[in-house]
């Protein structure tokens, strides 16, 4: 038996190795934890075993829907933005409506603006999105800087880098960590900011997502505010595995736990 976890977006667990009306045990979502209890079959489908609501069911899922864990701090990071992508009704629900603008209020909250929620549109909560999913990832997070800012946790990451600091996320340039799952990458908005820019202030707009998903020359990661939800960006990973330098990416947070 191997310990896998869910590739993509949602994944049918089924009654038998086939697809087939009726035979649906179960909908498994991104990053869900499969336990494969067989070898793989000669159509790619695997004998496997995951929670379905509360209760442990056994099926088959198709195996190249899977994929190796990452360290638990990451598996609970991704955990914790798929179920806020599930909240919002899978990327449908608008920041501004009921009853979403109530769970923007809750992000919101925990960096110390009780004021604030999805009606404010003056106010982008992406930030207050990673803050909030970072901390019910839990306390292998304890480090993080917390705040509504990207830019203030993007700084101190880079910082603590270069102090040799442990922290949960270090700061790098695009072309010195190559992206992979639980990390957080940056992009700049309204004017253009460097990693030197980075470096020497934690005053930009900016705005991160975190990768929940890897693939061949591509990394997906999910975001508060995207889209005036909670939603999925695709981003172009060159043959080394390093982030392209477009989308006015100009930084990756490689998570160390």
């Amino acid at each position: 038996m191997a310990i896998k976890h869910v590739k993509s977006d949602t994944l049918n667990l089924r009654s038998a190795p086939i697809v087939a009306d009726g035979n649906i045990i179960g909908e498994l979502l991104k990053g869900q934890r499969v336990d494969t209890l067989a070898p793989v079959d000669a159509n790619g489908w695997v004998s496997a075993q995951a929670t379905v609501n509360g209760v442990l069911r056994q099926g088959f899922v198709k195996e190249r829907l899977l994929r190796d864990p990452a360290s638990d701090a990451k598996e609970s990071l991704i955990t914790a933005a798929v179920a806020e992508w599930v909240r919002f009704e899978r990327g449908t629900g608008r920041e501004d409506l009921p009853p979403f603008f109530t769970f923007v209020g809750e992000m919101w909250k925990q960096v110390g603006e009780p004021n604030l929620d999805g009606r404010n549109r003056d106010q982008p909560w992406s930030a207050a999105f990673i803050s909030f999913i970072v901390r019910k990832a839990g306390a292998a997070y304890a480090g993080f800087k917390f705040h509504e800012a990207h830019a203030r946790y993007i700084h101190d990451s880079i910082v603590k880098r270069e102090a040799g600091t442990p922290a949960p996320f270090w700061g790098f340039r695009l072309n010195e960590h190559k992206v992979g799952l639980g990390d957080l990458v940056c992009q700049w908005r309204v004017s253009k900011v460097t990693f030197d820019d980075a470096r020497r202030t934690n005053e930009f707009t900016s705005h991160c997502d975190v990768v929940v998903e890897v693939g061949p020359g591509f990394v997906r990661t999910l975001g508060g505010n995207v889209g005036h939800t909670v939603g999925f960006k695709t981003y172009d990973v060159d043959g080394n595995g390093f982030l392209e330098a477009e989308n006015n990416l100009f930084a990756v947070m490689r998570n160390n736990v």
